[in-house]
């Protein structure tokens, strides 16, 4: 592989890592957004607001979903230029089932719970991506200053 082709795939890759980073931080949003109408749900929250943090928890995992394929797309790229990483994010299983039909005390719990643990795995998925843009970054520093 060209000098060229290796930035071009490092480019490539800069670019998927910037994705996901997007579509992360995007779930991340929602997240927190589904903590907090969650916190309203434990406090005696009506049905609408178990949906309402139901919809918020649904969006997480749309953008979960685009997140995980940027995160296929930048694992691609780093093994073109030689960098093997696996970076992966399961959308369906952080989230699972919806609460709604079950409104109660205790499932509101385990939802909190799996909104919590959903947040732990974005915010670590997003840092595990942030390491990889700055591996990136001294790969193009190294290959600058050849």
């Amino acid at each position: 592989m060209n000098s060229r082709d290796i930035d071009l795939e490092i480019n490539e890759a800069v670019n998927a890592a910037n994705d996901a980073l997007y579509y992360l931080s995007n779930a991340e949003e929602m997240l927190k957004s589904a903590r907090n109408w969650g916190i309203a749900d434990l406090l005696g929250g009506q049905m609408i607001i178990s949906a309402v943090k139901n919809g918020k928890m649904h969006s997480a995992e749309l953008e979960l979903q685009k997140a995980q394929k940027a995160l296929s797309k930048l694992n691609k790229e780093l093994g073109d230029i030689g960098e093997f990483y696996t970076i992966r994010i399961d959308a369906n299983s952080l989230l699972g089932a919806v609460d709604i039909f079950f409104d109660n005390p205790i499932t509101d719990i385990l939802t909190q719970s799996r909104i919590k643990d959903a947040m732990r795995t974005v915010s670590e998925t997003i840092a595990q991506v942030e390491g990889v843009l700055d591996a990136l970054d001294e790969i193009t520093i190294e290959r600058s200053g050849q």
